[in-house]
């Protein structure tokens, strides 16, 4: 019985923490439950298994869960696209096979559509307008 009721209270412990865990999309700007928004950048398609993010300052790419930097001959991965970057000797062969990443910088593919709202890069964490002010 004992058992039973720890079971029962582990259970409703990680339904509780579900309930305020952040809601992400690709491409959009999401609330969180405490309020603020959470910006995913735009992924647009570049090789099989490989994205990039449409339109930004760097090549960032999307590939195996993670996000994939190139930078001063190296790759770097993170599972953030603005941060966190680690160097990572070997990367997946669909992103080690890249030519020319720095030709991605700003990469629009053909009828892209350029998204009005919060851009990456532009810094801050936008709270959610029915909550109060904006923070930069």
């Amino acid at each position: 019985m004992r058992r039973l009721a720890l079971l029962f209270l582990a259970a409703g412990a990680a339904m509780a923490s579900a309930c305020t865990g952040t809601v992400q999309t690709r491409g959009t700007v999401v609330a969180t439950s405490d309020g603020y928004a959470s910006y995913e950048p735009d992924l647009v398609y570049v090789s099989p298994g490989v994205s990039v993010i449409a339109d930004y300052d760097e090549p960032v790419f999307y590939s195996d869960s993670f996000y994939w930097r190139y930078y001063g001959g190296r790759w770097y991965r993170s599972s953030q696209y603005n941060r966190g970057w680690v160097y990572y000797s070997a990367p997946p062969a669909s992103v080690s096979r890249i030519e020319r990443p720095y030709a991605y910088r700003h990469y629009r593919p053909h009828g892209y559509t350029v998204r009005r709202g919060v851009a990456p890069g532009r810094g801050g964490v936008i709270r959610d307008h029915r909550g109060g002010p904006r923070r930069r």
